[in-house]
């Protein structure tokens, strides 16, 4: 099934703010989507670790591999909507490290048109070498972070070259990685999707398209954060499903009970954090972390605004953890679920299920009970609940999750944003899981 809610390719242009220009109805072209809808499943193992339900919405399985199928692509189509782009050549640009410049290359390919993208230096080989194989017209390396790819991208790269081919005037589109209201759009369509997946609870007080007194049948949502792109669509997509239940329902519309966004960070990528902290945008030095996909070193605007004053019924935590913290995250979903993800990703895993408390990990291990990944899970004789059935533990170690919504219950939903991401190897998940056995991250 293709993509949902005002971003599927149809014959009416549609704003970045879902709006509809009736006069040009007739004359749109039309597109086929370039993302499509994921699953959401239900992890048995991770929700006993977590002590609730945890619920994985898999944004790896989109085309591209990460849920910069949805950012990039509704930020492609919303230029292919523009009436001064009909009829003419067009050639996309994209400055990235990788992730979203391979979705811009999908999304462009899938649509019919050449996608150029710009890398910092440090992007690995084998990033480069994806982005050739997927199609890109040409890869550029240059600078050390997303931020001076990009000037050189619009500085040099766009301005090389012949302007014209046999067909006309090549119109030169360059693509933001983050900051961009069709981006924001593109991945609040995950919300869409969410309302129809999410299984409802015995309890659940269904009136109309609502749940009682929540917007959406969740009660956290868990998702990295590297320039705020994915933060702020799951923003917008509550305030919209929020408007929706306004209109339809002559209920209150006021959640006695908000929607958690955890937004996680890597420390060395946590420029959301140290903005929060500060009130203000910070500008990181350098990244240090090897999560470089969260490799902006400054957050957008907007998703500072969010993170600070959060709209109606929404609360939004900025949390950090180690690189070893997603490296034990990425461990999880290999050996529980069978997915290779990055640290980006697996980083929202730990946040989630991981043991807040360094100590106890550190005596387990002294004990003999590592079991590849410094590992927090509650074993034979230390149980904190009954998992012999594979149910929910009573009590579980403490993670980052249970510290910042310490209400969670056995019966309450919590989704992970499975973001995905193709910078990963299976060799490096063999040496991240040596590194742990070795005791990285112990120090912490």
């Amino acid at each position: 099934m293709g993509s949902i809610g005002f971003a599927t390719a149809t014959t009416t242009q549609m704003t970045s703010t879902g709006s509809q220009h009736d006069s040009q109805s007739q004359t749109l072209p039309t597109y086929k989507s370039p993302w499509i809808r994921t699953p959401l499943v239900e992890s048995r193992s991770l929700s006993a670790l977590a002590g609730c339900r945890i619920l994985l919405k898999l944004e790896n399985t989109q085309p591209s591999g990460s849920f910069k199928s949805r950012a990039m692509g509704n930020q492609i189509l919303s230029h292919l909507h523009n009436p001064s782009n009909f009829g003419k050549s067009i050639h996309f640009f994209a400055s990235s490290g990788g992730n979203a410049g391979l979705a811009a290359v999908c999304a462009a390919r899938t649509l019919g048109f050449p996608c150029t993208v710009v890398v910092p230096v440090g992007t690995k080989p084998l990033m480069v070498d994806k982005l050739r194989k997927a199609g890109a017209r040409d890869v550029v390396r240059y600078g050390e972070t997303f931020a001076e790819a990009g000037e050189y991208m619009r500085d040099v790269v766009m301005k090389n070259g012949d302007n014209n081919d046999d067909e006309g005037e090549v119109v030169k589109i360059a693509l933001h990685p983050f900051d961009n209201e069709a981006i924001w759009e593109g991945n609040s369509t995950l919300v869409d999707e969410l309302v129809e997946q999410v299984p409802l609870v015995a309890g659940d007080a269904v009136e109309g398209d609502g749940y009682g007194d929540m917007a959406l049948p969740v009660d956290a949502i868990v998702c990295s954060v590297g320039g705020g792109g994915l933060l702020n669509g799951l923003v917008m997509g509550l305030e919209r499903r929020r408007r929706q239940l306004a209109k339809s329902s002559s209920r209150k519309t006021a959640q006695a009970r908000p929607t958690h966004l955890i937004a996680v960070e890597t420390r060395g990528t946590d420029s959301l954090a140290a903005a929060v902290a500060k009130g203000s945008l910070v500008s990181l030095p350098k990244i240090t972390s090897q999560a470089t996909s969260l490799g902006a070193i400054r957050v957008s605007e907007r998703t500072l605004q969010y993170a600070l004053h959060p709209p109606q019924g929404v609360k939004v935590h900025s949390t950090v953890l180690s690189d070893a913290d997603a490296a034990r995250g990425v461990l999880r979903l290999v050996d529980e679920e069978r997915m290779l993800v990055e640290l980006a990703c697996g980083v929202c895993v730990e946040a989630a299920v991981g043991d807040a408390c360094r100590a106890e990990k550190t005596k387990k291990r002294k004990r003999g009970l590592d079991e590849g990944y410094g590992d927090d899970r509650v074993s034979a004789g230390e149980s904190e609940g009954d998992l012999s059935d594979g149910g929910v533990a009573e009590d579980p170690l403490r993670s980052r999750l249970k510290e910042l919504v310490p209400d969670l219950k056995p019966e309450s939903r919590v989704v992970i944003v499975v973001c995905g991401g193709s910078n990963v190897t299976i060799d490096a998940a063999v040496e991240w899981r040596t590194m742990l056995n070795e005791g990285w991250g112990d120090e912490n």
